[in-house]
């Protein structure tokens, strides 16, 4: 007797719907208890500032820039001057940015004090329209948030969820990142360290389908090591970092 097309298919959906409702234990206990505990790297409040270079130099010397703004309500007028900044010669100024929802940037009235300054936000609702896609695909600025920054290399973590669309860091040329302090860490390992702490860890593993670490604009080489910039992704990236702290 031959099985019926999809039959298959089906049970073996039915099998992961099954395991994905089991609560689990995502990491197994670690069989060595005498080493210590990875210690967090502790930045006083006057070193704040210690945290900011330290990321901004790192991301320059990766062919990335950055500046810090000292709060949220200054960050509206420094992005609309880095779009002005990327205007082609003689090209139509830009009016449009491709962005995640206003409400994962964390900045307050940002998308009314760019419509202020003439910048409206496409934020993608449905990746399978084509008109959407090609609409996205069309526009030369791409704004995120973060999960997390490190002071370390430069990098920043961008986790996919509704409201915080991948490709506004993939597919502009300029990729315009808003970095709050309170996300920079001085290492990758002090942010698994807190999330440790704090009992998040298996769950942001579990919730997040997708986690992009980015390190500067895209790059490649060629075999005669010539490097070029804009190849996968984004040729231009710059982080506004604001001090979202009282």
């Amino acid at each position: 007797m031959t099985a019926q097309p999809g039959a298959a298919r089906d049970r073996i959906l039915r099998r992961l719907r099954s395991s994905l409702k089991e609560k689990r234990q995502l990491f197994r206990e670690s069989v060595i208890n005498d080493l210590p505990a990875t210690p967090m790297t502790v930045y006083p409040p006057s070193d704040r500032l210690s945290l900011v270079e330290s990321f901004g130099a790192k991301l320059t010397e990766l062919s990335g820039s950055f500046e810090a703004v000292q709060r949220e309500t200054g960050i509206a007028e420094r992005i609309a001057s880095k779009v002005a900044e990327w205007i082609p010669n003689g090209g139509p100024a830009i009016t449009e940015v491709l962005s995640w929802a206003p409400g994962e940037l964390h900045v307050p009235r940002l998308e009314q004090t760019l419509a202020e300054l003439n910048i409206s936000l496409f934020v993608p609702d449905d990746l399978h329209d084509r008109q959407v896609i090609d609409h996205a695909a069309s526009l030369a600025v791409g704004m995120t948030g973060v999960e997390a920054a490190f002071a370390n290399t430069g990098s920043v973590v961008l986790t996919p969820a509704p409201g915080r669309s991948r490709i506004a860091s993939l597919l502009p040329l300029h990729h315009l990142i808003l970095v709050p302090l309170s996300k920079i860490y001085p290492t990758f390992e002090d942010w698994l360290a807190k999330l440790r702490k704090e009992g998040h860890l298996e769950t942001f593993v579990r919730e997040s389908g997708q986690i992009a670490f980015i390190t500067g604009p895209s790059k490649s080489a060629d075999i005669e090591l010539n490097l070029t910039l804009g190849v996968h992704g984004p040729k231009v990236v710059h982080a506004i970092v604001f001090d979202d702290k009282e």
